[in-house]
């Protein structure tokens, strides 16, 4: 059996943190890539999911007190089969030989991620895949036995390349083209014309970071199993500590901003995007790790295609536009298809509406109205 035991102990990296997945199918306009030092919650959900499952759950944070409000906040119910391990910096070698040891399951979920790129292998690409890395040796070499499953968020940036209209996106699919010009920025730094996007940078760190797992367990022949799991744009409510507005991640953010009236219209941007719930992607990481079928596959998770638009008119009908009541959009009509087969099939993912999913959203974040 290659699947962790039920009540097993479970690793969540990036507890009190986030994990951003973007990406509409085309580079648009860089408007749609705001600065993006606060990503999605996908780790502290996977970390409730986990928990709510009878699982325990050991989750790693920069210091010990920025993860203590989970204890007395959403997971206060749980608080006894939860525990915190510090993880000062992920590319710090040997950083995961503690926390590892003695779990029965890896859910990596943390990922080193900012949009001030001025190198993209400095700033992005190298963290990524050094963070994964060693994340994997640690857990080759200081696991023990117990250690069953490592499941690794990657991302749809690692799949998407520019297509032509009517394209379906699957997990056989892999993003080339964001490394192509990474690695030609490598080989001519100093070129002007080798200067790659921030969001080309991103892409090509999850891409290559993802490629790290697959070759690390072609070559290290590890005794654990492995899985990555490919989510696309991530709405969802709110769990992890938030301050104020400018603390909410940035794709629920782009949705608040809707709710308080700060976009002056809608804007879709060049091509239509698609969503997934944060719920479903923790239960797509609960599912890699529980189904032996699971073992070397890659999910892609995609609720469905949506539109700002589509967004607006859920917020309409369901009366949270209180700043801005937004003119009704035109349709657009989807142009880039997801084959979600593999995700239904093997993990027995139930997507969540894009309106139960938007709503759930803003109920979570009126407070900051």
């Amino acid at each position: 059996m290659t699947t962790p035991p039920k009540g097993g102990l479970i690793l969540v990296t990036g507890v009190t943190g986030y994990v951003r997945s973007i990406d509409p199918p085309i580079a648009s306009s860089e408007k749609y890539f705001p600065e993006l030092t606060k990503i999605i919650q996908i780790a502290s959900w996977t970390a409730l999911k986990l928990l709510e499952q009878g699982y325990k759950v050991r989750g790693t944070a920069r210091t010990l007190s920025k993860a203590e409000y989970l204890k007395t906040g959403p997971f206060a119910k749980y608080a006894s089969n939860f525990e915190i391990a510090e993880v000062a910096d992920l590319e710090d070698d040997g950083a995961f030989n503690e926390a590892v040891k003695g779990v029965d399951g890896i859910a990596h979920i943390a990922s080193p991620f900012h949009y001030r790129v001025a190198d993209a292998y400095v700033d992005l690409i190298n963290p990524a895949v050094n963070g994964t890395v060693n994340l994997l040796k640690a857990a080759k070499e200081f696991a023990g036995p117990h250690l069953k499953r490592v499941v690794i968020t990657s991302s749809f940036a690692a799949i998407v390349e520019p297509q032509e209209p009517g394209h379906t996106f699957d997990e056989t699919q892999w993003n080339q083209h964001s490394v192509n010009l990474a690695e030609a920025f490598k080989a001519d730094p100093t070129n002007p014309s080798k200067q790659i996007p921030a969001n080309e940078a991103y892409r090509a760190s999850k891409a290559l970071a993802e490629r790290s797992l697959w070759d690390f367990v072609k070559t290290e022949k590890p005794s654990f199993e492995v899985a990555a799991i490919n989510p696309v744009f991530v709405f969802g409510p709110v769990i992890h500590s938030v301050k104020d507005a400018e603390s909410i991640n940035t794709s629920v953010f782009l949705l608040y901003k809707y709710i308080a009236g700060l976009n002056p219209k809608v804007e879709e941007g060049a091509a239509p995007k698609a969503f997934v719930d944060v719920r479903d992607v923790a239960d797509a990481h609960v599912r890699a790790l529980e189904v032996e079928e699971a073992k070397g596959q890659r999910f892609l998770n995609v609720g469905g295609p949506f539109t700002w638009g589509e967004v607006v008119e859920v917020l309409r009908k369901h009366n949270k536009l209180t700043k801005n009541d937004y003119p009704p959009t035109g349709e657009v009509v989807p142009t880039y298809g997801y084959n979600t087969t593999k995700s239904k099939e093997v993990l027995g993912l139930k997507y969540t509406s894009l309106e139960d999913s938007v709503l759930a959203t803003a109920d979570s974040v009126e407070a900051f109205l």
